[in-house]
């Protein structure tokens, strides 16, 4: 099967959950021996020769490009990639706000005059199926839940001594990952906090300023794939009280990697982890605060949360699951 993946918008840099989802289900597919395209707008494309055709995110541009080729090829998905933090009616508002004869849109007016052109929407999980329905008017036949695939080399068991600090890896300086509250937290209740993650520069003298002289708050920066490894194999937890999320592909590497973890109560992520997480608000510094203090101590959900978490979310059993989500929109 050849299939094309299409990016809706540009991004500014490799750390980012988009591109880390379409490579993963990339790589998970030509796995089984199928070929996906990364489209290139520069160059032309036959478009009646991909079996599908799948959108990563959705903008305006891809609005246009899906009118315009799905004439040639009506086997089209869009994977949305939305992180509400909203209610469903301000979404079904912003969704139906514009005129596409007066040329007054927004990226979710842009999904919403194509929704009829669209074969299916791949969701992350059932919150955010849930705002695809109500807010935008999907059928909910037409959606489909695949989860996030891992797609890190995992030990084949985790190590039962764990050194007594709490990880977070993020776009540090991304207000949705709450880092200043993480930090407020580690100030508060004294344990030890590593943060590594992409910043600007501008983002790092913001985080310095929030650490202040806290010497039991490390800051590392961007790390490359094999010392943030290490750091999961080593950390007893990790903490992810984003205000909103997808999914939070660091979370379920940590999780399955050994740490146990502090998760946002808000949105899908919660979803992943079949009640092996500690839930906090991530508005309240206390309860982020008092849920790692736990975990550092000794209440623990693993290594039955790695197992799990090593079981459910395989490449080769997403990629599987997304060939059939394929199979069947060419059966219909």
């Amino acid at each position: 099967m050849k299939i094309a993946f299409i990016i809706a918008y540009p991004t500014s840099t490799m750390a980012n959950g988009i591109i880390s989802q379409a490579l993963s289900w990339k790589k998970g597919l030509e796995m089984l021996g199928h070929e996906v395209e990364l489209v290139d707008m520069w160059k032309g494309y036959d478009w009646s020769t991909f079996a599908v055709i799948h959108y990563f995110g959705f903008s305006s541009f891809s609005s246009h490009h899906i009118r315009m080729i799905s004439p040639l090829n009506e086997s089209i998905v869009v994977s949305p990639i939305l992180d509400p933090n909203y209610p469903v009616w301000q979404l079904w508002v912003y969704a139906r706000w514009g005129s596409t004869r007066l040329k007054l849109t927004n990226n979710y007016h842009s999904l919403y005059v194509v929704r009829n052109c669209i074969k299916k929407i791949l969701t992350r999980s059932e919150f955010e199926t849930f705002y695809m329905v109500r807010g935008f008017g999907f059928r909910r036949e037409q959606c489909e839940v695949v989860p996030l695939a891992l797609d890190i080399v995992l030990p084949p068991a985790v190590e039962n001594f764990r050194e007594p600090f709490c990880l977070h890896i993020s776009l540090l300086a991304d207000k949705r990952k709450n880092v200043k509250r993480l930090i407020e937290a580690a100030k508060k209740y004294k344990f030890n906090l590593v943060l590594a993650g992409y910043t600007t520069p501008e983002g790092r003298r913001m985080i310095e300023q929030w650490i202040g002289g806290a010497s039991h708050i490390e800051y590392l920066g961007y790390l490359p794939t094999p010392r943030m490894l290490q750091l999961y194999s080593r950390a007893k937890v990790f903490a992810l009280p984003s205000l909103n999320e997808g999914v939070g592909l660091v979370g379920l590497e940590a999780a399955a990697m050994g740490c146990d973890v502090v998760l946002t109560h808000l949105g899908g992520p919660k979803e992943y982890y079949n009640g092996m997480v500690s839930l906090v608000d991530p508005f309240d510094v206390d309860a982020i605060g008092t849920a790692i203090v736990d975990l550092l101590g000794d209440k623990t959900f693993q290594p039955r949360l790695s197992q799990y978490m090593k079981q459910s979310f395989t490449m080769e059993k997403m990629a599987r699951k997304l060939l059939d989500v394929y199979i069947d929109i060419k059966q219909e």
